[in-house]
């Protein structure tokens, strides 16, 4: 499949020859690794097909696989060795979707411990970018920063992506999920927000390449039970193959 999706910060293993790390964040976004095998798992039910998966099982207090990887490892061996093969299984992937379909789409998956319960859709476009008017957001500047860079087509067509009626945060409310950016949530103000990270930057369209990705922040009343994270699996494989069908003119099955 042109789909790539990766889960960095679900992971629980603690093996004992990896250092703990001494800065940085070190908690786990629960049940995100899960979340990422039930997405798999709704979309192959959807289409008969699965896109490609990359789960992190060790914890985020041995290894943080969306930071650089300084920050990441802090000098332990072991923990860099995972590191960049966390990073090395998205790269072949992106690199298999570029040969077979020319271009493609790609998800970081996350969990915010944010109070108000919505997903935060990071397209490294900043709290104060989305705060700012169409034709300021619509800037070319502004697209090339974005990780939707190869996607946008033009002006109109990247806010259309950002927060237009066919944007992934408005396909996610139009299934009762609360999003933003989206057509009625078009930023998030002044309350908390992540635009996306280390991952998103790297393997999203920014700085090259035809695979655009973005980020999901999901809020943790939707991950910590079964039904709520079917549910949500659920939501983001019908958002994904959308945009697979209508932006990539993928066809189940063809």
């Amino acid at each position: 499949l042109p789909l790539v999706i990766s889960a960095p910060h679900g992971g629980t293993l603690t093996p004992s020859e990896i250092a703990d790390r001494t800065y940085g964040t070190t908690v786990r976004d629960l049940n995100t690794d899960l979340l990422a095998d039930e997405v798999a798992d709704a979309f192959e039910a959807r289409t008969g097909e699965r896109p490609h998966l990359i789960v992190a099982r060790i914890h985020r207090q041995k290894v943080d696989l969306n930071r650089e990887i300084v920050e990441a490892a802090q000098g332990d061996g072991l923990a860099e060795q995972a590191w960049y093969e966390f990073q090395a299984m998205i790269d072949h992937a992106s690199q298999q979707v570029e040969a077979q379909h020319g271009s493609g789409f790609y998800l970081d998956l996350h969990g915010h411990g944010h109070e108000i319960q919505r997903l935060e859709l990071g397209y490294l476009l900043s709290a104060g970018d989305l705060a700012l008017s169409d034709v300021e957001l619509g800037q070319e500047a502004h697209r090339n920063s974005s990780s939707i860079r190869a996607l946008a087509a033009d002006a109109d067509d990247f806010l259309e992506l950002v927060r237009g009626a066919t944007s992934l945060g408005s396909r996610f409310e139009a299934l009762g999920i609360p999003a933003v950016p989206s057509q009625s949530q078009p930023g998030p103000g002044a309350d908390p927000y992540f635009s996306g990270g280390y991952n998103t930057a790297r393997h999203g369209s920014r700085d090259g390449g035809t695979v655009s990705g973005f980020q999901i922040e999901a809020h943790r009343s939707v991950r910590d039970n079964d039904p709520g994270r079917a549910a949500l699996a659920a939501a983001i494989a019908e958002v994904l193959e959308s945009v697979l069908v209508e932006r990539y003119g993928w066809t189940p099955g063809g």
